[in-house]
């Protein structure tokens, strides 16, 4: 209360809001629930105020605690979700794992255990690259109690294995001897073997835990547990000899502890053992003792365990406790489903928020590509005029000084090399509609040329295909043109550049991821013009049929050198195809004929399912 009241005076809103959430936890810590809820609502309303998002996620972590503690799951789940979305929303993945672990247990508390595996693995993820060793302890041993509640025991004892792992690696000693976590995986190693019908084995880690003299004076809970569920597993084995002792030590501890999830157990394991030594009145004693306590204290899974057992040995109320075995376990059936479809709802909401998220983040990444993108233009623009402006001016001032001979004649020469470069360019442009356009014209018009037009349907949806083939050509020739006209090869963009850029260019609906390695002994600049021009072909030709038929999600293109051969291997994961089916198609056709112009060994693979590689290896100069 000295810590609230100083904190009043405070006049920095955020540091108020922080120490508000500190004097919350410790009430709540002190079981002062009243003074809790006053304090935690304060420093929502003030996170609020001064928007903290760090400080509402706590408020909401503060809650889950307390409604956990209480028991109201539904409720609990439902501030942890909220403590989760914000702590998402600032990137806080350490907090946000902590709460994904938190809902995972209470999941786990209403039998909703493959729900309760899915957040624990989400949580799992986020603590492993922080490397939270304690944490992922602790999720890696609420596994394997989840799998033992599905009784699929081998992978139950595996994840408590996994556990011990990441135990060994906490560094500070008195973490794990304070807390006996070791001690405490034996127990719950035991219990699996124990339900697995392995008594040995379960023994066997009992005795392990109990090695450590410690536990009895330190962790004397813990103690009590250990010799109870020792003295069990005797039991079941049939050896009855001397266990009353234990037991009864057991339920000494526990009594003096106020344990009453340990006392209704203990009173169970003497019933069994009473009934074992057919003593059927002290049996029913311990077993209506154990009845009464977990129906006060709604230890329903207890209280299903004395009502099946009371039902077993006290023949003449038998019926009556078998009556309420049933009705208990259908009442819970139902509130435990409502609970888990709320839990569905709000795990349902948070991924919709989580999406919508993204989708924000994405809008405001676009719209600020988008802004820099018109900048660029406008300031190209702007230096496209000034620069049309200035060549107007010399353009001017050089014809004012045509009397000088010197310089006219330095004119002519420059307009005979631009007009050798003009001749030089409309080459090239001529070599690749001859050598890649036309023959595509040429063979749609065999093919058209083949077809009888009066024909059956097939014949005609053919005549179809090829007219739309003819489009398609006409598009690429509107294609080569407008790169002819941002200079394709232009030096002042590197082979490296060229290559990434189709990549983009080509996967506009993003597809599919891509990725492009070269090998740095690769000197592009000394490589022949038409290796690189045919190259790129072959890749775009490539990209294009991935982009109408592969559904693939994952690209990759990589160029290596070798004993003067220049390797290009292409490979995707899509749908495949039937390479020799395919074969006469146009598009594997314009790759053969461009790897046949390099000399280059081409190589096509692709199996159903798995995807394509497409390898050729070209030939070239030394240098």
């Amino acid at each position: 209360m000295k810590a609230y009241n100083s904190n009043e005076n405070l006049k920095n809103d955020s540091l108020k809001g922080r120490n508000l959430l500190k004097i919350a936890f410790e009430a709540y810590r002190q079981k002062n629930y009243t003074f809790f809820k006053k304090v935690n609502k304060e420093a929502l309303s003030l996170s609020l105020k001064t928007k903290d998002t760090f400080g509402i996620a706590d408020t909401h972590w503060n809650c889950g605690n307390f409604f956990s503690r209480k028991e109201v799951n539904d409720s609990a789940y439902y501030h942890y979700s909220e403590a989760n979305k914000l702590y998402e929303v600032i990137g806080d993945k350490y907090y946000s794992a902590k709460m994904l672990y938190n809902m995972s247990i209470i999941q786990a508390n209403t039998k909703d255990y493959t729900g309760s595996e899915k957040l624990m693995v989400k949580a799992i993820s986020k603590f492993k690259p922080l490397e939270r060793n304690l944490n992922l302890y602790r999720s890696y041993n609420h596994l394997g109690v989840i799998y033992k509640e599905l009784e699929e025991y081998e992978r139950s004892v595996f994840y408590h294995n996994q556990a011990l792992s990441f135990l060994k690696k906490i560094k500070d000693k008195k973490i794990k001897n304070n807390r006996f976590y070791k001690e405490g995986s034996y127990n719950n190693l035991s219990l699996v073997y124990q339900k697995w019908g392995n008594h040995d084995e379960a023994i066997f880690y009992l005795k392990e835990a109990l090695e450590n003299t410690k536990v009895r004076i330190e962790n004397p809970k813990l103690y009590a547990r250990l010799i109870d569920n020792l003295a069990y597993n005797k039991l079941q084995k049939g050896d009855v000899a001397n266990l009353s002792k234990a037991f009864f030590n057991a339920l000494s501890i526990r009594d003096s502890l106020d344990d009453t999830s340990g006392i209704i157990i203990n009173k169970l394991h003497l019933a069994e053992y009473y009934l074992k030594l057919e003593d059927t009145s002290q049996a029913i004693s311990f077993a209506s003792d154990a009845n009464k306590l977990a129906k006060n204290a709604n230890r329903n899974r207890d209280h299903l365990v004395a009502l099946k057992l009371l039902s077993k040995i006290d023949t003449l109320n038998s019926k009556k406790y078998l009556n309420n075995y049933i009705t208990l376990g259908d009442s819970l059936q139902r509130n435990e489903r409502k609970i888990r479809e709320k839990f569905t709802r709000i795990l349902f909401e948070t991924d919709e928020f989580q999406e919508e998220t993204k989708r924000s983040e994405q809008q405001k990444k676009i719209a600020f590509a988008l802004s820099i993108v018109s900048v660029f233009a406008i300031s190209l623009l702007y230096f496209v005029k000034r620069q049309h402006s200035k060549n107007k001016q010399l353009i001017f001032e050089s014809e004012q000084q045509k009397s000088n001979e010197e310089i006219y004649r330095l004119m002519l020469k420059q307009q005979s090399n631009l007009e050798e470069g003009r001749l030089l360019e409309r080459n090239r442009i001529s070599e690749e509609l001859h050598d890649g356009v036309l023959g595509r014209l040429f063979g749609t018009r065999l093919g058209i040329g083949f077809l009888d037009l009066e024909g059956d349907a097939e014949a005609l949806e053919k005549h179809e295909k090829y007219i739309d083939e003819l489009q398609s050509i006409e598009k690429e020739i509107r294609t080569i043109s407008h790169e002819l006209k941002n200079e394709i090869l232009s030096s002042k963009l590197s082979y490296v550049d060229l290559i990434e850029n189709l990549l983009e260019k080509q996967n506009v609906k993003g597809e599919y991821k891509h990725t492009l390695t070269f090998n740095d002994d690769i000197y592009w600049d000394e490589v022949d013009e038409k290796i690189k021009i045919n190259i790129y072909r072959i890749i775009q030709e490539a990209l294009q049929n991935i982009n109408k038929y592969s559904k693939a999600k994952n690209v990759s293109i990589d160029f290596d050198i070798r004993d003067n051969i220049l390797n290009l291997t292409m490979a995707d994961d899509g749908i495949g195809f039937n390479v020799k089916k395919a074969a006469k198609g146009i598009g594997l056709l314009n790759i053969s004929s461009r790897a046949k112009k390099l000399g280059a060994e081409l190589i096509i693979s692709s199996t159903k399912n798995q995807g394509t590689e497409i390898i050729v290896k070209t030939p070239i100069n030394s240098n």
